[in-house]
Protein backbone atom coordinates (compact mmCIF):
# COMPACT_ATOMS: atom_id res chain seq x y z
CA UNK A 1 0.00 0.00 0.00
CA UNK A 2 3.08 2.37 0.81
CA UNK A 3 4.53 1.57 -2.40
CA UNK A 4 0.88 2.52 -4.03
CA UNK A 5 1.36 5.94 -2.60
CA UNK A 6 3.98 6.71 -3.20
CA UNK A 7 4.13 5.54 -6.91
CA UNK A 8 0.99 7.66 -6.94
CA UNK A 9 2.45 11.10 -5.49
CA UNK A 10 6.00 10.52 -7.44
CA UNK A 11 3.85 10.30 -10.79
CA UNK A 12 1.54 13.27 -10.18
CA UNK A 13 4.32 15.53 -9.33
CA UNK A 14 6.69 14.31 -12.37
CA UNK A 15 3.78 15.29 -14.57
CA UNK A 16 3.72 19.24 -12.74
CA UNK A 17 7.16 19.28 -13.02
CA UNK A 18 8.39 17.66 -16.11
CA UNK A 19 5.09 17.53 -18.84
CA UNK A 20 3.84 20.69 -20.97
CA UNK A 21 0.92 22.06 -18.56
CA UNK A 22 0.76 24.93 -16.48
CA UNK A 23 2.42 24.96 -13.39
CA UNK A 24 0.74 26.30 -10.33
CA UNK A 25 2.38 28.68 -7.08
CA UNK A 26 2.37 27.84 -3.40
CA UNK A 27 -0.30 28.93 -1.03
CA UNK A 28 -0.29 29.60 2.77
CA UNK A 29 -3.50 29.60 5.14
CA UNK A 30 -2.49 32.23 6.67
CA UNK A 31 -1.64 34.63 3.93
CA UNK A 32 -2.28 37.55 5.97
CA UNK A 33 0.84 36.85 7.87
CA UNK A 34 2.74 36.75 4.77
CA UNK A 35 2.56 40.34 3.32
CA UNK A 36 5.17 40.10 0.68
CA UNK A 37 4.03 36.49 -0.86
CA UNK A 38 0.74 38.25 -0.49
CA UNK A 39 0.98 41.48 -2.06
CA UNK A 40 4.57 43.35 -2.97
CA UNK A 41 2.11 46.73 -2.13
CA UNK A 42 2.43 45.88 1.36
CA UNK A 43 5.87 46.66 1.78
CA UNK A 44 4.92 50.13 1.83
CA UNK A 45 2.45 49.64 4.44
CA UNK A 46 4.61 48.41 7.77
CA UNK A 47 5.76 51.54 9.33
CA UNK A 48 8.11 49.21 11.45
CA UNK A 49 11.11 47.34 10.53
CA UNK A 50 9.45 43.88 9.93
CA UNK A 51 11.04 40.25 10.26
CA UNK A 52 8.68 37.57 9.82
CA UNK A 53 8.67 33.79 9.12
CA UNK A 54 6.15 31.37 8.00
CA UNK A 55 6.04 27.70 7.90
CA UNK A 56 3.47 24.65 6.45
CA UNK A 57 3.40 20.81 6.48
CA UNK A 58 0.96 18.45 4.88
CA UNK A 59 0.42 15.43 3.21
CA UNK A 60 2.74 13.66 6.06
CA UNK A 61 0.45 10.44 6.14
CA UNK A 62 1.46 9.41 2.82
CA UNK A 63 5.03 9.40 4.09
CA UNK A 64 5.77 12.02 1.35
CA UNK A 65 5.03 15.73 2.94
CA UNK A 66 4.97 18.75 1.30
CA UNK A 67 7.01 21.79 3.10
CA UNK A 68 7.36 24.87 2.58
CA UNK A 69 9.31 27.43 5.04
CA UNK A 70 9.43 31.44 3.85
CA UNK A 71 11.22 34.44 4.95
CA UNK A 72 10.78 37.98 4.80
CA UNK A 73 11.66 41.39 5.92
CA UNK A 74 10.83 44.67 5.24
CA UNK A 75 12.28 48.45 5.72
CA UNK A 76 10.76 51.51 6.10
CA UNK A 77 11.04 54.54 4.03
CA UNK A 78 10.04 57.62 6.54
CA UNK A 79 10.10 60.94 5.36
CA UNK A 80 10.79 63.44 8.51
CA UNK A 81 9.53 66.39 9.65
CA UNK A 82 7.18 67.89 12.60
CA UNK A 83 6.47 64.46 12.37
CA UNK A 84 6.90 61.01 10.41
CA UNK A 85 5.47 60.60 6.56
CA UNK A 86 5.17 57.20 5.52
CA UNK A 87 6.67 57.07 1.77
CA UNK A 88 6.69 53.04 1.36
CA UNK A 89 9.52 50.59 1.74
CA UNK A 90 11.50 47.88 0.56
CA UNK A 91 11.94 44.22 1.55
CA UNK A 92 12.92 41.07 0.25
CA UNK A 93 11.29 37.77 0.78
CA UNK A 94 12.91 34.11 0.23
CA UNK A 95 10.92 30.88 0.33
CA UNK A 96 11.96 26.92 -0.11
CA UNK A 97 9.18 24.35 -0.54
CA UNK A 98 9.91 20.42 -0.74
CA UNK A 99 8.19 17.35 -1.50
CA UNK A 100 8.83 13.90 -1.89
CA UNK A 101 9.99 11.31 0.48
CA UNK A 102 13.76 12.34 0.11
CA UNK A 103 12.96 15.64 -1.13
CA UNK A 104 13.53 15.25 -4.44
CA UNK A 105 11.49 18.02 -5.52
CA UNK A 106 12.41 21.65 -4.09
CA UNK A 107 11.63 24.95 -5.57
CA UNK A 108 13.46 28.09 -4.17
CA UNK A 109 12.23 31.83 -4.75
CA UNK A 110 14.65 34.98 -4.03
CA UNK A 111 12.68 38.23 -4.43
CA UNK A 112 13.14 41.63 -3.90
CA UNK A 113 10.30 44.57 -3.33
CA UNK A 114 9.73 47.99 -3.06
CA UNK A 115 6.40 49.89 -2.89
CA UNK A 116 5.28 54.05 -2.96
CA UNK A 117 2.68 55.02 -1.10
CA UNK A 118 0.24 57.81 -2.31
CA UNK A 119 -2.05 59.69 0.55
CA UNK A 120 -5.30 60.71 -0.58
CA UNK A 121 -5.77 62.71 2.86
CA UNK A 122 -3.07 64.60 4.45
CA UNK A 123 -3.97 62.62 8.00
CA UNK A 124 -3.13 59.81 5.89
CA UNK A 125 -6.73 58.35 6.95
CA UNK A 126 -6.80 56.95 3.55
CA UNK A 127 -3.95 56.02 0.59
CA UNK A 128 -2.68 53.77 -1.86
CA UNK A 129 0.25 51.81 -2.15
CA UNK A 130 1.83 50.57 -5.05
CA UNK A 131 4.18 47.99 -5.17
CA UNK A 132 6.93 45.82 -7.46
CA UNK A 133 8.26 42.69 -6.66
CA UNK A 134 11.26 40.81 -9.08
CA UNK A 135 13.70 37.83 -8.94
CA UNK A 136 14.17 34.50 -9.49
CA UNK A 137 12.81 30.93 -9.05
CA UNK A 138 14.84 27.34 -9.08
CA UNK A 139 13.09 24.48 -9.41
CA UNK A 140 15.21 20.95 -9.29
CA UNK A 141 14.14 17.17 -8.82
CA UNK A 142 16.42 14.81 -7.79
CA UNK A 143 16.80 11.53 -9.94
CA UNK A 144 19.41 9.60 -8.08
CA UNK A 145 17.15 7.73 -5.65
CA UNK A 146 13.88 7.64 -7.68
CA UNK A 147 12.97 3.95 -8.84
CA UNK A 148 11.34 3.44 -12.11
CA UNK A 149 9.55 0.56 -13.47
CA UNK A 150 11.64 -0.06 -16.41
CA UNK A 151 14.57 -0.32 -13.58
CA UNK A 152 13.37 -3.90 -12.57
CA UNK A 153 14.45 -7.09 -13.65
CA UNK A 154 11.87 -10.21 -13.36
CA UNK A 155 14.63 -12.09 -11.78
CA UNK A 156 16.68 -10.05 -9.01
CA UNK A 157 14.08 -6.87 -8.57
CA UNK A 158 15.15 -3.53 -8.54
CA UNK A 159 18.67 -3.30 -10.08
CA UNK A 160 19.79 0.55 -10.00
CA UNK A 161 22.95 -0.50 -12.76
CA UNK A 162 19.99 -0.49 -15.51
CA UNK A 163 19.49 3.23 -17.03
CA UNK A 164 15.85 4.47 -16.93
CA UNK A 165 14.06 4.28 -19.99
CA UNK A 166 12.61 7.79 -19.38
CA UNK A 167 14.14 11.04 -20.66
CA UNK A 168 14.70 12.33 -17.12
CA UNK A 169 15.67 15.82 -18.82
CA UNK A 170 17.77 18.47 -16.82
CA UNK A 171 17.94 18.41 -13.09
CA UNK A 172 17.38 22.15 -12.26
CA UNK A 173 16.08 25.11 -14.11
CA UNK A 174 15.94 28.84 -12.92
CA UNK A 175 13.86 32.11 -14.60
CA UNK A 176 13.09 35.20 -12.91
CA UNK A 177 9.96 36.29 -12.07
CA UNK A 178 8.05 39.90 -11.96
CA UNK A 179 4.89 40.91 -9.21
CA UNK A 180 3.37 43.94 -9.13
CA UNK A 181 0.17 44.74 -6.66
CA UNK A 182 -1.84 47.78 -5.04
CA UNK A 183 -3.54 47.91 -1.82
CA UNK A 184 -6.11 51.00 -1.03
CA UNK A 185 -6.03 51.53 2.56
CA UNK A 186 -8.89 53.22 4.93
CA UNK A 187 -9.01 54.24 8.55
CA UNK A 188 -11.78 56.79 9.63
CA UNK A 189 -11.01 56.34 13.77
CA UNK A 190 -12.68 56.91 16.55
CA UNK A 191 -13.11 60.18 15.55
CA UNK A 192 -15.39 59.97 12.47
CA UNK A 193 -17.32 56.82 12.76
CA UNK A 194 -17.76 55.40 16.96
CA UNK A 195 -17.25 51.93 16.20
CA UNK A 196 -13.66 52.69 14.38
CA UNK A 197 -14.15 50.80 11.30
CA UNK A 198 -10.96 50.43 8.82
CA UNK A 199 -10.61 48.31 5.71
CA UNK A 200 -8.40 47.34 2.97
CA UNK A 201 -8.71 46.39 -0.61
CA UNK A 202 -5.87 44.77 -2.70
CA UNK A 203 -5.08 43.51 -6.56
CA UNK A 204 -1.79 41.75 -7.18
CA UNK A 205 -0.61 39.67 -10.16
CA UNK A 206 2.39 37.43 -9.59
CA UNK A 207 4.44 35.77 -12.83
CA UNK A 208 3.57 38.87 -15.46
CA UNK A 209 6.24 37.82 -17.41
CA UNK A 210 5.09 34.06 -17.74
CA UNK A 211 8.38 32.74 -17.50
CA UNK A 212 9.44 28.70 -18.83
CA UNK A 213 9.85 26.74 -15.74
CA UNK A 214 9.96 23.31 -17.91
CA UNK A 215 12.55 20.79 -16.70
CA UNK A 216 12.60 18.97 -20.84
CA UNK A 217 15.46 19.71 -22.34
CA UNK A 218 13.45 19.40 -26.22
CA UNK A 219 13.93 23.15 -26.99
CA UNK A 220 10.11 22.87 -28.43
CA UNK A 221 9.01 21.82 -25.40
CA UNK A 222 7.71 24.95 -22.92
CA UNK A 223 6.06 25.32 -20.21
CA UNK A 224 5.30 28.91 -20.00
CA UNK A 225 4.24 29.99 -15.79
CA UNK A 226 0.42 31.24 -15.72
CA UNK A 227 0.00 34.90 -14.38
CA UNK A 228 -1.90 34.49 -10.59
CA UNK A 229 -3.94 37.17 -9.80
CA UNK A 230 -4.89 38.18 -6.29
CA UNK A 231 -7.87 39.70 -5.36
CA UNK A 232 -8.01 40.53 -0.88
CA UNK A 233 -9.78 42.44 1.39
CA UNK A 234 -10.79 42.89 4.69
CA UNK A 235 -12.43 45.55 7.05
CA UNK A 236 -11.83 46.04 10.96
CA UNK A 237 -14.56 46.72 13.36
CA UNK A 238 -13.85 48.09 16.57
CA UNK A 239 -16.57 46.59 18.92
CA UNK A 240 -15.40 48.30 22.09
CA UNK A 241 -11.49 48.87 23.63
CA UNK A 242 -11.01 45.36 23.95
CA UNK A 243 -13.11 43.38 21.20
CA UNK A 244 -12.35 43.82 17.02
CA UNK A 245 -13.81 41.87 14.46
CA UNK A 246 -11.94 41.14 10.62
CA UNK A 247 -13.80 39.42 8.16
CA UNK A 248 -11.31 38.90 5.16
CA UNK A 249 -11.62 37.79 1.91
CA UNK A 250 -9.09 36.11 -1.09
CA UNK A 251 -9.31 35.51 -4.23
CA UNK A 252 -6.87 33.95 -6.50
CA UNK A 253 -7.12 32.67 -10.08
CA UNK A 254 -4.06 31.39 -12.03
CA UNK A 255 -4.94 29.82 -15.51
CA UNK A 256 -7.75 27.31 -14.70
CA UNK A 257 -7.59 27.26 -11.28
CA UNK A 258 -9.14 29.70 -8.60
CA UNK A 259 -8.89 29.54 -5.06
CA UNK A 260 -11.74 31.39 -2.73
CA UNK A 261 -10.80 32.20 1.28
CA UNK A 262 -13.11 33.60 3.36
CA UNK A 263 -13.09 33.71 6.90
CA UNK A 264 -13.45 35.72 10.66
CA UNK A 265 -10.91 37.20 12.99
CA UNK A 266 -12.14 38.15 16.85
CA UNK A 267 -9.27 39.71 18.56
CA UNK A 268 -9.23 40.19 22.12
CA UNK A 269 -7.08 42.53 23.81
CA UNK A 270 -5.93 42.15 27.05
CA UNK A 271 -6.40 45.15 29.64
CA UNK A 272 -3.29 45.49 32.26
CA UNK A 273 -1.17 47.59 33.49
CA UNK A 274 1.08 48.19 30.56
CA UNK A 275 0.57 50.79 28.43
CA UNK A 276 -2.50 50.64 25.97
CA UNK A 277 0.24 50.18 22.44
CA UNK A 278 1.82 47.01 23.84
CA UNK A 279 -1.11 45.07 25.46
CA UNK A 280 -1.29 41.73 25.15
CA UNK A 281 -3.94 40.94 21.93
CA UNK A 282 -4.94 37.26 21.92
CA UNK A 283 -6.70 35.99 18.46
CA UNK A 284 -9.45 33.11 17.56
CA UNK A 285 -9.96 32.87 13.59
CA UNK A 286 -12.16 30.45 11.35
CA UNK A 287 -11.79 29.68 7.58
CA UNK A 288 -13.09 28.32 4.66
CA UNK A 289 -11.13 27.49 1.06
CA UNK A 290 -14.02 26.20 -0.70
CA UNK A 291 -14.11 22.88 -1.90
CA UNK A 292 -10.68 22.24 0.06
CA UNK A 293 -10.28 22.81 3.68
CA UNK A 294 -12.05 24.39 6.98
CA UNK A 295 -9.38 25.92 8.73
CA UNK A 296 -9.08 27.43 12.34
CA UNK A 297 -6.42 29.39 14.03
CA UNK A 298 -5.22 30.87 16.78
CA UNK A 299 -2.81 33.82 17.90
CA UNK A 300 -1.14 35.98 20.24
CA UNK A 301 0.15 39.60 19.65
CA UNK A 302 2.46 42.51 21.52
CA UNK A 303 3.53 45.58 19.89
CA UNK A 304 6.67 44.30 18.77
CA UNK A 305 5.73 40.22 18.44
CA UNK A 306 3.40 38.10 17.17
CA UNK A 307 2.66 33.94 16.90
CA UNK A 308 0.49 32.17 14.53
CA UNK A 309 -0.91 28.70 13.99
CA UNK A 310 -3.37 27.01 11.99
CA UNK A 311 -5.22 23.89 11.29
CA UNK A 312 -6.45 22.60 7.80
CA UNK A 313 -9.12 19.95 7.85
CA UNK A 314 -8.80 18.86 4.23
CA UNK A 315 -12.62 18.13 3.43
CA UNK A 316 -11.84 17.41 -0.45
CA UNK A 317 -11.56 14.63 -2.43
CA UNK A 318 -7.94 14.07 -1.78
CA UNK A 319 -8.30 13.47 1.73
CA UNK A 320 -8.91 9.43 0.48
CA UNK A 321 -5.18 9.71 0.08
CA UNK A 322 -3.92 11.31 2.96
CA UNK A 323 -6.30 9.34 6.16
CA UNK A 324 -8.50 12.83 6.21
CA UNK A 325 -5.42 14.48 7.78
CA UNK A 326 -4.48 18.11 6.87
CA UNK A 327 -2.06 20.75 6.90
CA UNK A 328 -0.05 22.24 9.94
CA UNK A 329 1.30 26.27 9.61
CA UNK A 330 3.01 28.30 11.87
CA UNK A 331 3.84 31.93 11.58
CA UNK A 332 6.08 34.42 13.94
CA UNK A 333 7.39 37.76 13.44
CA UNK A 334 9.31 40.28 15.11
CA UNK A 335 8.87 44.37 14.81
CA UNK A 336 11.42 46.99 15.86
CA UNK A 337 9.69 49.88 16.60
CA UNK A 338 10.52 52.89 13.72
CA UNK A 339 7.61 55.07 12.96
CA UNK A 340 6.15 56.33 16.29
CA UNK A 341 2.74 58.08 15.88
CA UNK A 342 1.98 56.58 12.49
CA UNK A 343 -1.16 54.69 11.30
CA UNK A 344 -0.60 51.66 10.81
CA UNK A 345 -1.84 49.03 8.21
CA UNK A 346 -3.38 46.43 10.38
CA UNK A 347 -4.63 43.12 9.57
CA UNK A 348 -5.10 40.61 12.20
CA UNK A 349 -1.60 39.27 12.45
CA UNK A 350 0.31 41.52 10.28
Amino acid sequence: MRATKICFVVTVLLILGLARVQGQDPHFSQYYANPLYLNPAMTGLESDVYFGLNYRSQWKSLDLPFEIAQFSMVYPILEKGSQFKHRGGIGMSVYHEMAGESNNFQTSSYVVSGAYNLFLKEDGSQMISVGMQGGFVSKRINFSNLQWGSQYDPYIGFDANITPSLDLGTERTTFPVIHAGAVWYFDQGKRRLRSGVSGFVGVAASNLNQPDESLLDQSDTKSPLPTLYKIHGGLNFKMSAQITLSPNVLYMKQHNSQQLNTGMYLTYQLMGPRSRSNRLKMQLGTWYRFEDAFIISVGMKTRNMSFGFSYDFNNSSLRQFTGGSGAVEASISYRINKGKGLRRFSTPLL
